[in-house]
């Protein structure tokens, strides 16, 4: 049996993509026969009870807090790699084979829009908060400065997206490997194709909550449809917009999350800040398309991902969407969505992961 250590620097109750990563993660390697044990830093945890995330995890593997001095001694350790934290701490590692993953976007920030990046420190800090703060400049200066001598240390860079290749250090390029995310999600239910079965088109906003989420950009839209009485289209979000065109969906069990995709019509993602996009494929495994913006990270995704660099250009998709919709024809892009999704499913991806930490 061979030991495996996942660690992460946020609290795995944030369930966000890089957690979500590692549950998978850790889950698919348990079932491969392998000892997994998962360490955490207690950063963001949810406190409102709303994330169980022994639920989540199977009964095989362990869960604990990292501490002041924590001792890992496994066969392959795997770094959510974050080394403002890390750094912050001791943490003795006897593995003989060490993994950074590249997730987050303090590490490669060009694959997310100049506009939450490329800004002065004081408005930085407004959009992002003071550790992303401290964590995105931490980085300029052991990435860019040091031309990454902390990734050094590491036997193999795991990136999720091919290109964050480009903004590594060209001397970490040969321990660099490209695996994606996959999703377990699949379309749930025999969805309606066009108005003959369905009075409203559907559309999904999910955890697009601030300016970096596009908030600004969803509430734009929703305006906009909403003041056309000949489009029947109708919102659907876990963001409360406090708006009558728009659903509100409120918090959204993981249960339930492949059943709300494969209802919707389309799901609007229109994020300035990502390094891959775990919602989208998920979205696309339920059989339903994807409006996003067009950032680095968004590019390789293929057709029916339509990426938008303006308003007008969500506004004509979506419209287009619609009027596919409502003639009837909309079963096709649905099986476009589900054929591309195949890509990021577990049967396409998880071997590739079975075979780096060789189980």
């Amino acid at each position: 049996m061979r030991d495996v250590a996942l660690i992460t620097h946020y609290d795995l109750s944030y369930f966000r993509g890089g957690e979500k990563f590692i549950i998978n993660l850790a889950n698919a390697l348990s079932e491969e026969a392998c000892a997994v044990k998962v360490y955490s830093f207690p950063l963001n945890r949810r406190n409102n009870g709303t994330i169980n995330v022994r639920r989540y995890l199977s009964e095989k593997i362990e869960y604990e807090y990292i501490q002041v001095r924590t001792k890992i001694e496994s066969d392959v350790s795997y770094y959510v790699y974050a080394p403002f934290v890390y750094n912050c701490f001791t943490i003795k590692d006897n593995s003989p084979l060490k993994v950074a993953g590249i997730h987050g976007f303090a590490i490669t920030p060009q694959l997310s829009h100049p506009e939450i990046w490329k800004i002065p420190p004081v408005k930085f800090i407004n959009i992002h908060g003071f550790k992303a703060f401290l964590a995105f400049y931490y980085n300029i200066i052991i990435t860019g400065l040091l031309k990454g001598r902390d990734l050094c240390r590491y036997d193999l860079i795991h990136i999720i997206n091919p290109f964050q290749k480009i903004f590594l250090p060209e001397k970490l390029s040969k321990k660099t490997i490209h695996i994606p995310p996959w999703t377990n999600y699949k379309r749930t239910l025999s969805t309606h194709t066009g108005t003959g079965g369905d009075e409203y088109f559907r559309i999904l906003i999910l955890g697009c909550s601030d300016f970096r989420k596009g908030y600004d950009i969803c509430k734009a839209l929703i305006n906009h449809f909403g003041s056309l009485k000949n489009f029947k289209i109708r919102f659907y979000s876990n963001v409360d917009f406090k708006n009558s065109r728009v659903v509100f969906l409120d918090f959204i069990e993981e249960e339930e999350l492949p059943s709300i995709l494969s209802q919707a019509n389309v799901l609007l993602h229109p994020s300035r800040l990502d390094t891959f996009g775990l919602t989208i494929i998920e979205s696309l495994a339920c059989g339903t398309p994807v409006v996003t913006s067009d950032i680095l990270a968004h590019r390789i995704f293929s057709h029916p991902v339509f990426l938008c660099s303006s308003l007008m250009d969500y506004v004509s998709i979506i419209s287009k969407l619609y009027e596919l919709w409502r003639v009837g024809e909309y079963e096709l892009i649905r099986k476009e969505a589900e054929s591309e999704g195949r890509r990021f499913s577990k049967e396409s991806v998880f071997p590739i992961y079975r075979r780096l930490f060789k189980c």
